[in-house]
């Protein structure tokens, strides 16, 4: 298989099963894992990514200016084959006190917003514990250091970054989606890479809580689960409408003293609105 060259290149362990006019790509999830620790670390090492110190203090950031491609207006014969190419891995690296080798504690999801490396996330995939350095990966297997953060909301759950030189493929943003139209995720849930789903809007409403109370949240019907924060939420028509946030589990109340909570019911879905992404930019 052919790779593209960025900053570091690695072949994304697909194999090709053709059926009927259809190539169907297998994605080998044990063989990414294995090698987003040796690229993202070997980024740090040659001093391309973010350092901590740097990261922290560009959090703090809250607007940029960015010139951004026009909107799709017509749907898309197969939405995951035009924007799978736009949607990223994001991993960190960090060593411990145990062995000299690179470790990552598993991957979020990014999408790109423009062609030269301008890309988004939540907020709280680098809000977390301090470790050496932030790398991206592409569908293709390339990988590229994130090199810094150019505006980000921790109310709304939002990070805009910037990384190494390349050339992408960016998703659009669209209005803001009605309750009860379509929309369909690309993420990694769980390092599951690459994982499509679909669903609808189920409602907006305002965050409670501390923190980020009175947030605007996106509700969604659409599967996800960790590892797809940061996940690129879009129309039909291939336009970000939202990105995927949290989930919050409802449950019936415990009946008994022993128990710590009772049956399962359902899980909220919540996802950072467009609205909320066009306030960082100017």
């Amino acid at each position: 298989m052919k790779c593209l060259i960025a900053s570091i290149s690695a072949c994304l362990p697909l194999v090709g099963y053709v059926v009927g006019d259809t190539t169907i790509n297998v994605i080998d999830d044990q063989k990414i894992l294995k090698q987003v620790p040796l690229n993202v670390g070997s980024l740090v090492e040659k001093k391309m990514t973010l350092d901590w110190a740097g990261l922290v203090e560009q959090l703090k950031r809250n607007k940029v200016k960015l010139e951004l491609p026009n909107v799709q207006v017509s749907p898309l014969e197969n939405i995951y084959e035009s924007r799978a190419d736009s949607v990223v891995a994001v991993a960190s690296v960090y060593k411990c006190d145990r062995c000299t080798e690179w470790h990552s504690s598993g991957a979020a999801t990014g999408w790109v917003l423009t062609a030269d490396g301008v890309m988004v996330t939540n907020y709280h995939v680098f809000a977390g514990k301090e470790v050496a350095g932030f790398g991206v990966m592409t569908r293709d297997g390339k990988f590229a250091p994130v090199t810094e953060i150019l505006a980000a909301s921790k109310r709304s759950d939002v990070a805009i970054f910037r990384v190494g030189e390349g050339k992408y493929k960016p998703i659009t943003l669209g209005p803001d989606a009605a309750v009860g139209s379509d929309l369909h995720i690309i993420a990694h849930p769980d390092s599951r890479f690459y994982t499509y789903t679909s669903g609808k809007v189920s409602r907006y409403y305002k965050r409670r809580g501390s923190g980020r109370a009175g947030a605007t949240i996106m509700a969604v019907t659409a599967e996800f689960a960790r590892g797809s924060s940061g996940g690129p939420v879009m129309d039909s028509n291939g336009n970000l409408v939202g990105m995927v946030s949290s989930t919050q589990s409802i449950y019936y109340p415990s009946k008994k003293k022993t128990d710590k909570q009772g049956p399962f019911q359902m899980v909220i879905r919540n996802c950072v609105p467009v609205s909320a992404i066009r306030e960082l930019l100017e």
